[in-house]
């Protein structure tokens, strides 16, 4: 059998980015867990956030993570960073091609076992881009499950976590 997130643990990872996002004071988000199908396991949206937009924008960032098995900044930067038109319109196409699930700004994080095989993906909308991605990537930390994060590192710079020791961000080697 595959391994594969529950129910529970897909409900302690979205918890915890809501907590994360509360805690930082970051705008109110919307969180999808999915599964390897890009099915959704776990839906939350806190108090405050948009219901419309926000929820199906954290969607298409889980699920370009799971299409991908990597991060939605990942696939945004594999299509964009060279500034080729030719990828930049490949991005675009595999976008329409999945009939426009797929979000390719930060917010977007893939989980993995040990062994690199992908088993979900966490998308987290409302915040700015860096901001969702680290709430995604606090909540599978402190959701303290065995799992391999990618991105491993996150790039937000208005987090408070740090002056508090307890929630400095630990990265998987």
């Amino acid at each position: 059998m595959l391994p594969q997130l529950s129910m529970e643990q897909a409900d302690r990872i979205a918890s915890a980015a809501a907590d994360c996002a509360k805690r930082n004071r970051f705008n109110p988000v919307a969180i999808h867990v999915i599964d390897t199908a890009g099915d959704v396991i776990v839906s939350k949206t806190m108090d405050g956030c948009p219901k419309k937009g926000i929820p199906e924008f954290a969607y298409g960032k889980a699920y370009s993570a799971i299409s991908m098995q990597s991060s939605s900044r990942t696939f945004r930067d594999k299509y964009t960073a060279a500034g080729d038109v030719a990828r930049f319109t490949q991005m675009l196409a595999m976008n329409a091609n999945s009939g426009n699930k797929m979000n390719s700004a930060p917010g977007g994080v893939v989980l993995k076992t040990a062994e690199g095989q992908v088993i979900g993906a966490v998308g987290v909308s409302g915040a700015a881009g860096d901001e969702d991605e680290y709430c995604a990537m606090r909540g599978v930390i402190e959701a303290n499950l065995d799992v391999v994060m990618e991105p491993s590192e996150h790039c937000c710079t208005t987090h408070k976590d740090e002056e508090n020791e307890d929630y400095s961000i630990k990265t998987f080697d």
